[in-house]
C-alpha cells in the first residue's frame, strides 16, 4: 500500500507558548483534492505551515509519502510541496519569467544555474497558467488575477507531488478565481498531483473537492465528502451564524448560503434582554444581540472593564461598579430595576466571584417573576467563591427552569424560538 501524500498523527502544534492545533488526525493519499474550511482562527493556516515543516509539532508527528517532515532537508521539502500563498511579495523588480524559474531553486546545481531541463519546466508551467506571453512582463505590474496564476506557475515549475494553497483564491474576482481552480483540477485530474486547498468559499471548496476537512478551535470536527461535511447544523454550530444548506442543480454539490431572507421576514416583536457578563465575555453577545434586533442592557459591570467598554461604544444602558470594586447597592438597585423592564435574562459564561455573585441573584430575580433566562454552561468551572456559592446558584436557576446554553448559535435559536412564541 502506497504512503499517503500527507498524514498528521495527533499532532499539537502552536507558536511559542500558545498551542493552536490540538490533536490534529488525518490522512490524504496521493492524487487526491481536499479543500479546508473553517472559521478564522481555526487552526487552517497553522496546519499548513506544520506541514510544510515551518512550525514544528510540539506532540505527534507530519508525514510527506511517508517520510517524517522534520527529517526532510529544505530541498527535499521543496522538490514535494509547492506553495501558493495568499500573495506573493516580490520586493525587487523581477519578472515573471524569472519569479516561475524561481520555483527551480531546490532542483538546480550547486551553482545555480538555470540549465535547459529548468527552462522547460518553467515554460510548461507558464503555459499551462497562461502566463507564458506575460513572462517579460514585471510581476509589480501584473493585476491580481495574474499574479495569482504567476505565483501557481512558480509553485508547478517545482515539479512537487502535492500543492497546498493557503487563501490563494480569496481575493479574485469570479472570472480569476474559477480559472485557478480549472488549473488546480487539471493538474490534479491529469497529472495526479494530490492539491491542499484552504478556503473561505465554502461553496467553491466543495464544488472542487473529492473530501474536505473541517476545522474549529484548532481541532478536525469533520472529516469526509462534501455532503458529509457541509451539513447544516454542523455548519452553524462551527460558524456561529445560522446557514441553510442545498444541493445544486447542476452539479449535485452542497450549496450554503445563509438566512438573511428569513430574518428580514422575521416578525417585528423587539424583545429586551438583560446581559451579565464580565471580562470581555460579553463583546460578541453584545455584538450578536444587537445584529439580531434585540434591545439590550448590561450589568453590573465595573468601570473600565472591556465588557463595559463595549456597552458604551454599542449605546447599551449599563449599571456600573467602580473599578476593582464589589457590586454595591446603588449599581444592584440600577441593574435590578433594568431587569425588572427587560424580557429576559442572558448569564453569559462569566467568571463568578465574592465580588459579582450578586449579579446571579439577578437572574434568580428575573426567573422568580417569571421571565425566561438564558444561562451559559459550566457555570461550577467559573466558580471563584470560597464555598462555591455560584454553582449552588446555577443549580438552583436550572432547577427553576433557567435554559443552558453552550454556543452563541444555540442562544441564538433559543431566543428565536422565544421570539416566536411571544408573537404566536
Amino acid at each position: 500500500m502506497n504512503a499517503p501524500a500527507l498524514a498528521f498523527r495527533s499532532v499539537t502544534a502552536g507558536y511559542r507558548n500558545r498551542s493552536v492545533l490540538d490533536g490534529i488526525d488525518f490522512e490524504i493519499a496521493e492524487g487526491e483534492f481536499v479543500s479546508v474550511i473553517g472559521p478564522n482562527g481555526s487552526g487552517k493556516s497553522t496546519m499548513l505551515r506544520t506541514a510544510t515543516g515551518l512550525i514544528r509539532p510540539r506532540q505527534g508527528s507530519v508525514e510527506l509519502f511517508g517520510r517524517g517532515v522534520p527529517s526532510l532537508k529544505p530541498r527535499e521539502r521543496a522538490a514535494l510541496i509547492g506553495v501558493v500563498p495568499q500573495k506573493l511579495e516580490s520586493p525587487m523588480a523581477f519578472t515573471v519569467g524569472e519569479i516561475v524559474t524561481f520555483g527551480r531553486s531546490a532542483s538546480r546545481s550547486l551553482w545555480g544555474i538555470p540549465d535547459p531541463k529548468d527552462s522547460d519546466a518553467a515554460e510548461r508551467a507558464m503555459i499551462f497558467t497562461n502566463v507564458l506571453e506575460l513572462k517579460d512582463r514585471l510581476f509589480n505590474e501584473l493585476s491580481a488575477g495574474e499574479q495569482q496564476r504567476a505565483a501557481l506557475a512558480m509553485a508547478l515549475a517545482q515539479e512537487p507531488r502535492i500543492i497546498m494553497l493557503d487563501e490563494s483564491i480569496a481575493h479574485l474576482d469570479i472570472n480569476h478565481s474559477q480559472e485557478v481552480l480549472r488549473i488546480l483540477m487539471n493538474i490534479n485530474r491529469e497529472e495526479k498531483i494530490t492539491v491542499l486547498l484552504v478556503s473561505h468559499d465554502l461553496n467553491l471548496a466543495a464544488q472542487v473537492a473529492d473530501r474536505m476537512l473541517l476545522m474549529d478551535g484548532g481541532r478536525l470536527v469533520s472529516n469526509g465528502s462534501p455532503g458529509e461535511v457541509m451539513r447544516e447544523e454542523q455548519l452553524s454550530r462551527v460558524y456561529g451564524c445560522e446557514l441553510r444548506v442545498r444541493r445544486d442543480p447542476y452539479g449535485g454539490h452542497p450549496v450554503v448560503s445563509g438566512t438573511l431572507d428569513a430574518q428580514m421576514r422575521r416578525p417585528k416583536t423587539r424583545m429586551r434582554l438583560h446581559v451579565i457578563s464580565g471580562g470581555g465575555v460579553g463583546i460578541e453577545l453584545f455584538r450578536r444581540l444587537r445584529i439580531e434586533g434585540y434591545d439590550v442592557t448590561a450589568g453590573v459591570l465595573n468601570r473600565l472593564d472591556s465588557d463595559a467598554e463595549a456597552a458604551r461604544a454599542l449605546d447599551i444602558p449599563c449599571a456600573l461598579e467602580q473599578p476593582f470594586s464589589p457590586v454595591g447597592p446603588e449599581a444592584y438597585e440600577q441593574a435590578r430595576l433594568m431587569v425588572g423592564q427587560a424580557d429576559g435574562v442572558v448569564v453569559g459564561p462569566v467568571p463568578f466571584g465574592s465580588g459579582n455573585l450578586v449579579n446571579l441573584e439577578l437572574a434568580a430575580m428575573a426567573l422568580a417573576a417569571g421571565k425566561p433566562v438564558w444561562m451559559a454552561s459550566d457555570i461550577a468551572g467559573r466558580d471563584y467563591t470560597p464555598a462555591r456559592e455560584a454553582a449552588g446558584t446555577a443549580e438552583k436557576l436550572r432547577s427553576g427552569g433557567a435554559v443552558e446554553w453552550s454556543g452563541i448559535h444555540e442562544l441564538a435559536l433559543l431566543l428565536q424560538r422565544e421570539a416566536g412564541a411571544r408573537d404566536a
